[in-house]
């Protein structure tokens, strides 16, 4: 049962010992450790490994195990970071909003955020005419105040 509530969330968080953080850190790494390989890095019997990791999605500290596929199998070799501006904070423009986005397949991350933008987005295209295309069809909104576009050029982490 996953938490929604901050008391409960800390208590949670608070409840986690070395054993419970060095799973997390190895199943982000690889979410596809058995038992076994997980017991031979944490010192843990297998048995009590995967209790412990049956506790922490049943507890909503592991939310969901995904499959992380790299772009480029699907033609997406461009990552674009957008950094959105809205012209006002009025609620119903952001939730007009977040549901667009939510739509659109080209944005694989979307952060609402503090500080002098609004929104946050990764963007994965195949190249800058896709972008574009993706700028024209997405980002021209009255309700968009100005949008940033930072190219990456390699993943670090």
């Amino acid at each position: 049962m996953p938490y929604d509530d901050d008391i409960w969330g800390e208590f949670v968080v608070a409840a986690l010992d070395q054993f419970d953080r060095k799973i997390l850190a190895l199943l982000q790494e690889n979410a596809r450790l058995t038992g076994s390989e997980l017991a031979g890095k944490v010192g843990l019997s297998a048995a009590a490994c995967l209790r412990r990791v049956q506790r922490l999605r049943e507890t909503g500290v592991i939310e969901r195990d995904i499959a992380v596929v790299d772009p480029r199998v699907f033609g997406k070799r461009m990552t674009v970071i957008v950094l959105l501006t809205l012209n006002s904070d009025r609620p119903d423009r952001y939730n007009l909003l977040r549901a667009e986005l939510e739509k659109t397949p080209e944005i694989v991350q979307c952060d609402h955020v503090t500080g002098a933008h609004d929104i946050v987005l990764r963007v994965q295209v195949a190249d800058m005419e896709e972008y574009a295309a993706f700028v024209d069809r997405v980002l021209v909104r009255p309700y968009i105040k100005r949008y940033e576009s930072l190219a990456v050029l390699g993943h670090i982490k």
